[in-house]
């Protein structure tokens, strides 16, 4: 795997770095440094997905569940010739312990350096995706916040630590849809990280509920104002936080968005939807 780095040093949870960092994962003598244009001829004319992880992951810590990932999305061909040809684990100073309000300026300074890496490939990728988890989708929005500056095929939003007023007009993330084809948003009211400490570490900007817990507030409203938003309800399948890289449905659900196939805009996943 590629790991797309604006953490200071590479390893920072704590310090941005002064620019992007970039290294290939999966030679067995060990991490290669890569230049720029060294990772733009890797994704050339390949259909790529970033994956944005959320609050409070030390880099070995991201690289391992980054590699869960990958290797579920391997068996399901969500991975392979039709599909992603690439991914690139993208990783930012998501801070530790009690600091959520500071990890949550952190991911909005890194919406910029995720911005740098979507403008650099995306004129030679065929397509790009971007997969979020927790607090990786303010990183994801935030760098999305202006579609004249960036645009992305299908945003994938699992338990997503953000207001759940974001898309709505006036908003800070109410414009970040314009700048994708289609967003998916995956919650589960069975999340208690999120029914329980977004609203405490959040609670100096907003008293709203997390967007991955229930979904939009008003969801009849966000569904007419965005018509490239799709809310999907995983709360027979995923039991708590961290859930969605082990629940079998949700890489179901990721492989009909590939497929192209019509999607239903709001859904139900079940422990048999595969």
């Amino acid at each position: 795997m590629i790991i797309a780095s604006c953490r200071k040093d590479f390893y920072s949870d704590k310090f941005l770095s002064a620019g992007m960092q970039y290294r290939d994962y999966s030679a067995s003598s060990g991490p290669r440094d890569l230049a720029l244009p060294e990772l733009q001829a890797k994704v050339r004319d390949r259909h790529v997905c970033i994956f944005v992880h959320g609050y409070s992951n030390p880099l070995a810590d991201v690289i391992g569940a980054y590699a869960v990932l990958q290797n579920s999305m391997k068996s399901f061909d969500i991975i392979g010739p039709a599909n992603y040809g690439l991914v690139i684990g993208f990783t930012w100073p998501g801070w530790w312990g009690p600091q959520f309000p500071i990890a949550r300026r952190s991911a909005n300074y890194a919406g910029r350096y995720l911005l740098q890496l979507i403008s650099a490939l995306r004129s030679d990728a065929h397509s790009l995706d971007i997969q979020t988890h927790s607090l990786g989708a303010r990183v994801a929005l935030g760098a999305l916040r202006n579609p004249k500056k960036a645009f992305v095929d299908n945003l994938l939003l699992s338990a997503p630590a953000v207001d759940n007023t974001s898309f709505q007009p006036g908003r800070e993330f109410h414009d970040s849809l314009d700048a994708c084809n289609r967003c998916f948003v995956y919650h589960s009211y069975r999340d208690d990280v999120l029914r329980c400490w977004f609203p405490a570490g959040d609670f100096i900007n907003s008293a709203c509920p997390a967007l991955g817990l229930n979904g939009p507030r008003r969801p009849a409203t966000a569904l007419k104002q965005h018509s490239n938003l799709y809310v999907i309800d995983c709360s027979a399948c995923v039991p708590e936080h961290s859930y969605y890289r082990k629940a079998t449905p949700y890489y179901a659900h990721w492989t009909r968005v590939l497929s192209g196939a019509p999607l239903p805009r709001t859904e139900t996943l079940h422990p048999s939807s595969s």
